[in-house]
């Protein structure tokens, strides 16, 4: 298939993704599929989870980072009493708990203990960054190194217990930049048991949610069309700054050369999504003292 960049296929794409691929792997299928050059992903996924999977094709690539990021909604089942180098259930053991595990009315009190804002160590083996280096990289090669903690918050961490011992079904609210697979880990070493990622499923993104994704398959290619009629055109896509509406044309030309234009009656300090008078997104700009700054300029749909 010859490789283009189509703009009616300019947007976002919510993908359903399946347990397997990696969510570059999900890229390259729909890459494929749509004969587009121009695909990225917001909000990583690991291979074990499903999910929630945003998709920017064509121009909204360049709009990625002011997509909502938060925060994240997930439900999963976890695994107590053991502890691997992944922090879920794919990874190499490091330590099985040979006592008896904790009760579930003790297991419930850590949970919430866990709630609210707090420090968290990403796992050993993740995409997060190090001197450059991923963590994944690094830590798989036998050598051990570890990122610094970040502010993390957890709104909520529900957790009840299965009829199998030391599995929990969880739902759990947190904010971008969380590991659940910490969040795991963290409770089963609060426990002295130990504690695993068993399966994930992320349901939403802020304002983005599952139930409009396509249910991607884990092995056969979607169809073209199909898959082209669940892409939301860049005024749907849900960004996070405020609108602001050109006047006319004048304007238009002037901000698709990124010059400064007067400040639109009403707005606000700071970062706005730019609409032309049509309705039509421009690009983002920035509002200030000396008036609207073009910053994110997309190129016209041709």
């Amino acid at each position: 298939m010859k490789t283009t960049d189509r703009g009616r296929r300019d947007g976002l794409l919510l993908i359903d993704k399946p347990s397997g691929p990696t969510s570059h792997g999900v890229v390259a299928r729909v890459r494929r599929v749509l004969g587009l050059r121009r695909v990225g992903h917001a909000g990583t996924l690991d291979p074990l989870a499903t999910g929630l999977l945003p998709l920017v094709l064509g121009r909204a690539t360049r709009l990625v980072r002011f997509l909502p990021r938060g925060p994240k909604v997930y439900e999963g089942t976890l695994l107590l009493g053991r502890t691997t180098i992944t922090d879920d259930v794919t990874g190499a053991l490091i330590r099985e708990h040979d006592g008896r595990l904790p009760a579930p009315d003790e297991v419930l009190r850590r949970a919430h203990e866990l709630e609210g804002s707090g420090l968290q160590l990403p796992p050993a083996i993740s995409a997060r960054k190090v001197a450059g280096r991923r963590l994944y990289r690094v830590n798989r090669n036998g050598v051990r190194i570890s990122a610094a903690p970040s502010i993390v918050e957890v709104a909520h961490f529900d957790l009840v217990p299965d009829e199998a011992p030391g599995v929990y079904r969880f739902s759990v609210e947190v904010s971008a930049g969380t590991y659940v697979r910490s969040l795991v880990r963290d409770l089963g070493a609060a426990l002295d048991c130990g504690g695993v990622l068993a399966s994930l499923r992320r349901t939403a993104i802020g304002p983005l949610r599952l139930d409009a994704a396509f249910p991607l398959d884990a092995e056969q290619l979607p169809d073209e069309e199909e898959l082209a009629r669940w892409v939301l055109p860049l005024e749907r896509m849900r960004l996070v700054p405020p609108v602001v509406r050109l006047a006319n044309e004048t304007d238009l030309e002037r901000f698709r050369r990124g010059a400064l234009l007067a400040r639109p009656g009403g707005s606000a300090d700071g970062v706005c999504q730019v609409l032309a008078p049509d309705g039509r997104l421009l690009g983002i700009a920035e509002c200030g003292a000396s008036g609207l700054h073009p910053r994110v300029v997309l190129p016209a749909d041709s």
